[in-house]
């Protein structure tokens, strides 16, 4: 009874020096903070690297327990430097989470986009057209549109090409017999920077049976950057579009304009067609 009268007045004791704006804050913050580590965890390997930390404390505290002195002063050493150890065995998920943080609507106040869209336009254009040519004649494909993420490290992986983008020049990067064809094309700038990069492949099991090594490489590149990525399917000639690590499946050329477009020139064409058609009518009636 008297401890129930105890943690009674330990809890009134907490709700009377309770501050509603701060600690609210406070907590609605570290629950964020929770979550979008177990989210994290969830879609990385870091679940087994908490398992090994959780084996480990455990056998820590057995240490403890049985008063075995060289063995506690190895731990005690190894948890005395913990945030390092935290750091280095993290060192990709805090760069994953630093990047989205970088890519968020509120750090967009900081990025300006380049006005002049002729040339993304064409890069566009050309790449569609292409896709489309390799997609009939079933020669695989991977392209990638930079955007915000530099894509420094996927680029030391290639070969540098700094070239306009041209269909025809897509296309024979792609050709089965080019030394290229593996890897990843790189657009940055609207130009073809680099070619034959290795691409990071997904860790998500929950991916179709059916699509193979390019898709997954499209998939981890975009769960890692901003960047948008187009395939060409070696066996279906299927073209894909990955952003976000999600498929777009099976669309035609013109549906892969459009995208490209509305995420790269933030423009959709379908509609400005259709604004078009409308002001011709209009001009033609008023004539």
């Amino acid at each position: 009874m008297a401890a129930l009268t105890t943690f009674f007045q330990q809890v009134l004791a907490v709700l009377s020096s309770y501050r509603p704006i701060q600690d609210t804050l406070d907590i609605l913050l570290v629950a964020l903070i929770i979550y979008e580590l177990i989210k994290l965890a969830r879609r990385t390997r870091s679940v087994q690297i908490f398992k090994g930390l959780f084996i480990l404390a455990v056998v820590y505290i057995v240490v403890a327990v049985l008063d075995m002195p060289v063995m506690k002063y190895i731990f005690d050493t190894l948890f005395a430097s913990v945030l390092v150890l935290i750091v280095i065995l993290f060192t990709p998920e805090i760069r994953s989470v630093l990047e989205r943080m970088g890519r968020s609507s509120f750090a967009k106040i900081f990025y300006t986009r380049d006005e002049n869209i002729a040339p993304t336009k064409k890069a566009i254009n050309s790449v569609c057209g292409a896709c489309s040519s390799m997609s009939d004649d079933k020669i695989g494909a991977l392209i990638v549109f930079e955007r915000r993420s530099m894509l420094g490290e996927v680029v030391r992986t290639g070969t540098k090409i700094d070239a306009s983008v041209s269909s025809a020049l897509v296309r024979n990067i792609f050709y089965p017999k080019s030394p290229l064809h593996d890897g990843a094309l790189i657009i940055m700038d609207s130009r073809i920077a680099y070619a034959g990069c290795i691409l990071p492949l997904t860790d998500t099991t929950n991916l179709d049976a059916k699509f193979g090594t390019r898709h997954r490489a499209a998939v981890g590149m975009t769960e890692q950057t901003d960047a948008v990525v187009v395939v060409v399917s070696e066996e279906t000639g299927s073209i894909s579009y990955v952003e976000k690590g999600r498929i777009r499946h099976d669309v035609t050329s013109g549906e892969l304009r459009d995208y490209l477009l509305k995420a790269l020139v933030n423009e959709d064409s379908t509609e400005k067609k259709r604004r078009f058609s409308l002001s011709k009518k209009k001009k033609g009636g008023e004539e």
